[in-house]
This record gives C-alpha cells, structure tokens and sequence, in this order.
C-alpha cells in the first residue's frame, strides 16, 4: 500500500561531469550549511551580527519581526543543504540539476537586491554578486564529459563511490 523506498530511490551516483563541479559543490553545501545555521540558531539571526542591522533602533515588535524572517532563511538554507548533500552522497547524476537550482536562487537573489535595495549591503548580496558568475561556470563544467582518468577510473572510484 505505502512504499517508503520510494522517498529515496535508488541511488544514481553516475557523474560525468568535471570533478572540478563536484568538489565545489561541496563547498557550497558547506556554505549553505553553516549560512543555515547562523541564520537559524544565531539569537540575531545574524541580522545584527553579520548583516549589520542597527537592530537597536527599531522597536521590539520589529526586532522580533526581523529576527524571525532571518530565521525563515535560514530554513530555507539549511533544507537547500540537506538537498546538496543528498546530491553528493546519493544521487550525483543530479549534479547539473543542483547547479541550475542554485543559479536560479542566486538568479532571483540578484533582481530582489535590484529591485528592492537594502539600506546595509549585507554580505549576502556581495556573495551573490560574487558566486553568480562562478557558479555560471560551475554548472558549464558539470555538464562537460570529463575526459576519462589515465586508470579509467572517476573521481571517488576509489572509495567505492562512482562520481
């Protein structure tokens, strides 16, 4: 009747894009990991402490208003890592799919900063300008076939992992 395996299927570990990809995607996932963290179990949300939100000057109901949407992010950080992750360990087939995700994120990201401009230019909008063209190039690379190793294996063969 309920089929639990089909919440996670199979594992697709087959990537044949460049290493290069999958080794930065895995400092993104750090990124989104510790970004997630902050944002969500920091007691400011990281709005005073990394953002620079003069948090002192608004009123409590504000203050709360505030930290809580800092919090809402880091939510939406920390279940973008939990994804990557998964990608990663389990299903790096999904590699480019991953890539285009996050280029949209930042994508968006870009125009809403555009858009509707911060009074502080938080760290995060400097990253975004920053991550956008990189990870552009990232994604190129994971959809590029890798030339095959001298030894005919893929990156994490060695582990027991196919890339």
């Amino acid at each position: 009747m309920f089929d639990g395996s089909t919440i996670l299927p199979p594992a697709r570990n087959r990537y044949e894009g460049s290493p290069f990809a999958f080794y930065f995607l895995i400092l993104l996932a750090c990124q989104f990991t510790f970004r997630g963290c902050v944002h969500y179990f920091a007691p400011d949300g990281g709005a005073g402490i990394i953002a620079g939100i003069p948090l002192e000057t608004y009123s409590d109901g504000a203050v709360r208003t505030i930290i809580s949407g800092f919090a809402a992010f880091g939510i939406g950080h920390l279940l973008e890592a939990v994804i990557v992750w998964l990608v990663l360990v389990r299903y790096r087939s999904l590699i480019p799919l991953t890539y285009l995700f996050i280029l949209a994120n930042y994508l968006l990201g870009f125009a809403l900063f555009l858009t509707k401009p911060l009074p502080i230019v938080p760290p995060g909008q400097i990253g975004i300008y920053v991550l956008l063209p990189i990870v552009s190039v990232f994604f190129l690379l994971s959809i590029r076939k890798s030339a095959p190793s001298s030894r005919g294996a893929d990156v994490g063969a060695a582990h027991g992992n196919p890339v």
